[in-house]
């Protein structure tokens, strides 16, 4: 049997299933939205201004997922149920015409959905023996669920060229009905004895503490605020920028999909470039990745050019986005892990988008809905993100991978 298929030996089919489709629930929706929106008569600065809102609601709503599923909810029940609202939130959706209508609507799924991205990872942490040797190829399934709504989607604009992308909706609440389903599947993880509340509830906030001390910790927040805030003009405002390049948004879809088709390729062979370079390199390069895209976005409005930089934007997820998750779940302890993933999203899906898609809205409203300025911004956060990485760097380069199973971190 070779190391891979060892690697893989116990880790559930529906863990796989439950990554694949949560992640489908994304690739339905989110490339499409900025463009949905603008179907429905809004400008640029009105689309940014309903995501700035929408991360302000990662405040509040993911921390209180997290300790709910570090403390009272299993977590597979906490995903069926962020699943369904998410889904009712689309369902509201799509009935909506008028800017507040949808702003809140809007606002309703991104508090339900969007805080799965990071608490799928502490869910898969749960049913693996050695996730930094494992998690790679867990996660790359997520890369394939993202995929496959986009070749559906793709195939429906090709033969409805006229289309709305109300469609994409659709595809989205039955990819969210799926993945609530597939939780169901999941085998249940039985304590060896119930836990004492009180004895549990003093653990958590110590080991909270304990994380909250830890500057490399904090770092890392500060990081992924900043990377979270660039990658979001990745995500809303690359899609509108290629249609406005030339290109049909019928092959929208597969473009994005360039990225994740190396996101794949990249997932079976994490754990080796995290032992041969190391966290501290890895996140670095993750970084550079994010400012190199941002530049040909800046510069260049060739469809080629536009096309092909989402293979940057591919390494950006594999070398920034899992391994700081990682490097998380090594740096926090087990009473609240999952509050740690959690705050990620606190501080990259939140406040980091929050405060960035907010600045886009008065770039694009000053320079007449144009977007080029909002990819200059871009180039700006990643740059700071860099600078974080590098002054942490000696003390993050200390954690690393060893052996297949074994991982080090400071003591």
């Amino acid at each position: 049997m070779t190391r891979e298929a060892s690697n893989l030996k116990g880790i559930p089919f529906s863990l796989f299933l439950v990554m694949t489709l949560q992640f489908a629930v994304g690739g339905a929706v989110l490339p499409f939205m900025s463009m949905w929106l603008e179907e429905k008569g809004l400008s640029f600065s009105e689309i940014s201004l309903i995501f700035s809102v929408a991360s302000t609601t990662f405040l509040v709503f993911p921390f209180l997922w997290g300790m709910i599923a570090d403390r009272y909810l299993p977590i597979e029940w906490m995903f069926f149920f962020l699943n369904g609202m998410a889904g009712v939130s689309m369902w509201w959706m799509q009935s909506q015409t008028e800017y507040g209508g949808l702003m809140l609507s809007f606002v309703f799924f991104y508090s339900f959905y969007h805080p799965t991205f990071t608490l799928i990872n502490a869910l898969s942490f749960q049913y693996l023996t050695q996730p930094k040797e494992q998690f790679g190829a867990v996660r790359a399934w997520g890369s394939v669920g993202w995929i496959l709504p986009s070749l559906v989607v793709f195939a429906w604009l090709l033969y409805h060229p006229n289309a709305s992308l109300q469609f994409v909706l659709k595809v989205g609440m039955v990819s969210c009905l799926l993945t609530a389903c597939s939780t169901l599947l999941l085998p249940r993880r039985v304590n060896p004895s119930p836990p004492d509340r009180s004895q549990a509830s003093t653990a958590y906030w110590m080991a909270l503490k304990t994380l909250f001390r830890q500057t490399d910790y904090l770092v890392l927040l500060a990081a992924f605020f900043l990377v979270s805030a660039s990658f979001s003009f990745v995500v809303y405002y690359g899609p509108p920028y290629l249609r406005t390049s030339g290109i049909d948004q019928a092959w929208i879809g597969p473009i994005q999909c360039i990225g994740v088709i190396l996101e794949i390729m990249l997932f079976p062979f994490l754990r080796n470039y995290l032992r041969r370079w190391g966290f501290a390199t890895t996140l670095l390069m993750g970084c550079v990745c994010l400012f190199a895209r941002h530049l040909v976005y800046y510069v260049s409005n060739n469809p080629w050019m536009l096309s092909l930089s989402y293979l940057l934007a591919g390494m950006v997820i594999v070398f920034f986005h899992i391994v700081a998750s990682i490097l998380v779940n090594m740096m926090a302890g087990k009473e609240v892990r999952a509050t740690a993933q959690t705050l990620l999203v606190v501080f990259g899906s939140g406040v980091g988008p929050m405060l960035s898609n907010y600045l886009a809205g008065v770039l694009t409203q000053q320079t007449g809905n144009s977007l080029r300025p909002v990819f200059g911004l871009g180039m700006l956060l990643a740059f700071g993100a860099c600078l974080l990485i590098v002054s942490r760097y000696r003390s993050l380069a200390r954690y690393h991978v060893q052996n297949p199973g074994h991982s080090t971190r400071p003591t």
